[in-house]
């Protein structure tokens, strides 16, 4: 889309980008046999290179960021019932030393 926008040809595109037309036809066409360093080129063409980095960047990672949301719960859970445990425990043993 970028490069119709820009009014250049296949041909001249894929110059640019150091690539043959039909390698160019099947980056557009979003097939996977293309590498990511032409997908790369392409984006430094538009301008947009400089986002690449933010994909992968850790605050950006939903999928791990709610994994660790995730563990954090099950150690809050875990220290809480450790806790009501332990307090019963202490409980118990005092109520057994009273009767004493």
């Amino acid at each position: 889309m970028a490069r119709l926008r820009r009014r250049e040809s296949l041909a001249s595109w894929a110059k640019r980008m150091g690539v043959t037309v039909p390698t160019l036809m099947n980056m557009e066409a979003g097939e996977p046999s293309v590498s990511i360093g032409i997908y790369l080129t392409a984006l430094y063409l538009i301008g947009k290179d400089l986002t690449v980095g933010d994909l992968a960047a850790p605050e950006h990672d939903t999928g791990a960021i709610e994994l660790h949301v995730r563990e954090a719960m099950e150690l809050g859970r875990t220290r809480a019932r450790d806790a009501r445990i332990a307090a019963e425990t202490r409980k118990l043993r005092q109520q057994a030393s009273q009767d004493k």
